[in-house]
């Protein structure tokens, strides 16, 4: 059944417009041994405002064995409903990973969810560092986003990983479009969650990505020892406007809030 809906979603023809720089290059996935992989184009922009960056790119290899953890990103720029759902590995020695899966737009498109519902974007996996990801989304969009931490066992962000990489790669095979209600950011990552916890299913949070990270508190994949919208606003990531992205980036973004005395 899984694969029957991804067939439908195959992309048949190859457009000849560029792609717009963010989505120039695709990351893949190469496995050096079992327990090492290589991946490469990870993307690494430094955005100083939404169309003013410097771009990279850079291949790197991942230890699985080092993976201890998996951070959910939930980013909302305006109501509550709807928002832009991502994930956040962390390794051991203080290295983030986080993948993203978008629109993959070609140079004069824009976004746009009624478009969506037609084969009009690809659907991507952006693998890129945190102050790319989420840098651009705190500091330049000033986005509200959430960084919730996963609770879920080392093995399983391991293996949730392992999953990720291989539908990337499995894109870069076949691509398939984007779908507004079917084959989007968070159907994908419940696609994901399934594969590891195969108990989970689709829920109407899923359509209403704004209440992912409430459906991830009600099933137990995040801190339930806090009431959930505690949880939420101690999650929302605060920068300040003078702030700097650079490699502290994501240790910043783990400090907890200094409040001052009333």
């Amino acid at each position: 059944m899984k694969r029957a809906l991804h067939a439908v979603f195959r992309r048949r023809s190859e457009p000849t417009r560029p792609w717009v720089p963010e989505y120039a290059r695709t990351a893949s996935a190469h496995w050096l041994d079992a327990h090492r992989v290589r991946i490469d184009n990870v993307r690494r922009f430094r955005y100083r405002s939404r169309d003013d960056y410097t771009a990279s790119w850079f291949d790197a290899v991942y230890d699985v064995d080092l993976l201890e953890s998996v951070d959910l990103v939930v980013s909302r720029w305006a109501g509550e409903s709807i928002a832009h759902v991502f994930v956040s590995f962390g390794f051991a020695d203080g290295t983030y990973l986080s993948i993203s899966i978008e629109t993959r737009r070609r140079e004069g498109q824009h976004y746009s969810t009624w478009k969506g519902f037609w084969p009009n974007y690809d659907l991507m996996y952006v693998v890129a560092d945190e102050a790319d990801l989420i840098g651009v989304r705190t500091d330049v969009r000033r986005e509200r986003v959430c960084l919730y931490r996963g609770d879920v066992t080392s093995g399983t962000a391991r293996k949730l990983f392992i999953d990720y990489l291989a539908r990337l790669n499995e894109l870069n095979v076949q691509p398939e479009y984007y779908h507004t209600l079917f084959n989007n950011c968070t159907t994908n990552i419940l696609r994901h969650v399934r594969a590891v916890a195969p108990h989970f299913r689709y829920d109407w949070r899923i359509l209403l990505s704004g209440h992912a990270d409430a459906y991830g508190y009600r099933m137990a994949l995040l801190d339930r020892h806090t009431p959930f919208e505690e949880l939420k606003r101690a999650s929302l990531i605060h920068r300040s406007p003078d702030a700097v992205i650079d490699d502290a980036f994501s240790r910043a973004i783990r400090q907890p809030i200094k409040r001052s005395a009333a």
